[in-house]
């Protein structure tokens, strides 16, 4: 029986898996290439986040706001000088550059902040019932953030020019060059939102995962791309609902399986999902979906 206190907070998992998926999502849509920094941009968006608020500023919904502004400028730079120039020499090259930096991340992170995770303020602490049932506000924000964010994703890629631009310049660059679309201008575009979403991420999950930590920055990695996969690497709506399954099913799972067996277990039911779906649950219709 599915146990509706598990499906909560499954969900909740779920949605923080989703907001690091659509980073993957994103950077693939655009380039072709897979960005496994994605975990850390997390990590490093909460720990920017928690300094913001050691400084004083303690309305955390601002602190996102800046995280948020300070990530769309450093992801234009992060393509410009770690990813852009390797991927002249092919996709594979540029993957490879993007593990490099999640070793400098995961470093730098340390050594700035230490290795040890930090409790971080909620953006609206308490909970509300639903009868018996107890669901925080921090987890309602996450999801409707993510609700917002993927929706108007979703659109802009699918009925807006800018969004068709995007991904005609993702298909074939040079072609979408000749019809007059700015190919550089959207691929950092693609870079900077999926830095910038990323960094806002860590400042709504480190309530619950708390900042920093040496490797939770792996470990949503793992997470969001695992749920991409699953949904469909090529469509939002796939990613995000993919890491709304992954989440539940963890939960769920977590309840009557021994500590540890949870991942191999997971990790075993995307291997016959991809075996009978390999381009992901919503694989078959990522055109559609976007």
């Amino acid at each position: 029986m599915l146990n509706l206190e598990l499906l909560v907070s499954g969900l909740t998992l779920g949605a923080i898996y989703a907001l690091v998926a659509l980073g993957f999502h994103l950077v693939f849509k655009m380039t072709g290439i897979i960005d496994f920094a994605q975990g850390d941009k997390v990590v490093l968006g909460g720990l920017v986040g928690l300094s913001l608020v050691r400084a004083g500023l303690n309305v955390v919904l601002v602190v996102a706001i800046i995280v948020l502004a300070l990530g769309l400028i450093v992801g234009v730079v992060y393509d410009l000088v770690a990813i852009l120039p390797t991927q002249r020499n092919g996709e594979v090259a540029a993957i490879a550059a993007t593990v490099g930096m999640t070793l400098l991340f995961a470093n730098g992170h340390q050594i700035i902040w230490g290795p040890d995770a930090e409790p971080f303020p909620a953006i609206a602490g308490g909970h509300f019932h639903i009868g018996a049932l107890q669901i925080t506000y921090q987890s309602v924000i996450i999801w409707v953030v993510l609700a917002v964010i993927g929706g108007v994703l979703a659109y802009v890629l699918e009925r807006t020019r800018l969004g068709r631009g995007m991904i005609a310049s993702a298909t074939d660059p040079m072609a979408a060059t000749t019809v007059g679309i700015n190919v550089s201008r959207d691929r950092s575009l693609s870079f900077a939102l999926a830095f910038g979403l990323a960094a806002m991420a860590g400042v709504l999950v480190a309530p619950i995962t708390l900042a920093g930590g040496g490797g939770l920055g792996t470990a949503l990695t793992l997470k969001g791309f695992t749920g991409a996969v699953l949904g469909g690497l090529g469509s939002t709506r796939g990613v995000i609902v993919g890491s709304l399954l992954l989440g539940v099913l963890e939960s769920q799972l977590a309840s009557f399986l021994p500590d540890g067996n949870v991942d191999p277990v997971v990790f075993g039911i995307l291997i016959v999902v991809l075996l009978v779906a390999p381009n992901g649950l919503f694989g078959l219709r990522r055109q559609r979906l976007a």
